[in-house]
């Protein structure tokens, strides 16, 4: 049992890796600031670094905190579920909120089996995910009207050297927390009743940035950078940096936080900081349902795995 829930965990940090490409590469592409094979290592180190400082601080965040205690059905039942929708949604090459499947399965699969359930805890979360994005939309606001007053009083090279260092730096940090909360999450969230090995870490680490590597750029690549609304280098480097901080702040907590809503929530704030309404609202809305309805889905899939297992 213990093989299998470490094999899954390895083929959902792969999935993770293929669909936030879109979020990673997509995004610092359609800034034209970074090559692709420099937003691929920008990626992986950022990755890498945010797992071993941090993701630590995502262990109980599942069993422990939701529910003060799971079984191995209810982890295998969770990755399960996560697999599977996760490999749908990336598939219709839609951005997937990776915290809020894990979460809604496992709160699934832990209902299934009659396992306490801390309903306080689980309000918290949710109540997070909510705020979170709105909050980053605030920040990205004043973050990028703050650069575009630095950027409009110095010359035009001066501005390309700091739109392509904003870019650097912005993309490492996203990387860095989807590091430390994602990835956190699927070894401290998941495999946290098996004995801490490195070795796996390594590897949830490896095989994530193999997925970006394999499918960054030809699959999801262009989800949110092209296909959902447009922003100036400027804008980009506001939305990354303020998602860090929001993210970041919930892996203080131990909130599985989803990346994916708080860089829609950033991007949309600097758009509308332009006062422009160049968004492909469908795509939004789409997105938008999928916070709602991807964890009720997982919930109740988990629901009827934990319930055969």
């Amino acid at each position: 049992m213990d093989n299998l829930l470490i094999g899954l965990a390895f083929i959902l940090s792969f999935l993770f890796g293929w669909n936030n490409s879109s979020l990673l590469i997509g995004n610092l592409r359609g800034a034209g600031s970074t090559s692709y094979a420099a937003t691929v290592l920008i990626s992986v180190f950022g990755l890498l670094v945010g797992t071993f400082l941090e993701g630590s601080k995502m262990v109980g965040s599942l069993a422990g905190s939701i529910a003060p205690t799971a079984t191995m059905s209810v982890m295998l039942a969770t990755l399960l579920v996560s697999v599977l929708l996760t490999l749908v949604l990336t598939l219709m090459d839609l951005p997937v909120s990776f915290s809020m499947i894990m979460v809604g399965a496992f709160m699934g699969a832990v209902y299934s089996q009659a396992l306490p359930l801390d309903v306080g805890h689980s309000e918290l979360i949710v109540a997070f995910w909510f705020l979170a994005p709105a909050a980053t939309a605030l920040v990205t606001a004043l973050i990028y009207a703050s650069f575009s007053r630095l950027v409009s009083d110095i010359g035009l090279l001066t501005v390309d050297y700091l739109n392509r260092a904003g870019a650097v730096v912005s993309g490492l940090a996203v990387s860095y927390t989807l590091g430390a909360n994602n990835i956190g999450l699927f070894y401290g969230g998941t495999l946290a009743g098996l004995p801490v090995n490195l070795g796996i870490v390594v590897v949830l680490v490896a095989v994530a940035a193999l997925g970006v590597v394999t499918f960054g750029r030809n699959a999801l690549g262009g989800t949110i950078g092209d296909k959902m609304l447009s922003l100036s280098p400027q804008g980009v480097f506001s939305a990354f940096v303020s998602s860090s901080i929001v993210v970041e702040i919930g892996t203080q907590f131990a909130l599985p936080v989803s990346i994916t809503q708080c860089l829609l929530g950033g991007m949309l704030g600097a758009a509308y900081s332009r006062a422009i309404s160049q968004v492909n609202g469908k795509l939004v809305k789409e997105t938008l349902s999928l916070w709602v309805l991807a964890p009720l889905a997982a919930a109740g899939l988990a629901y009827v795995a934990g319930s055969l297992l």
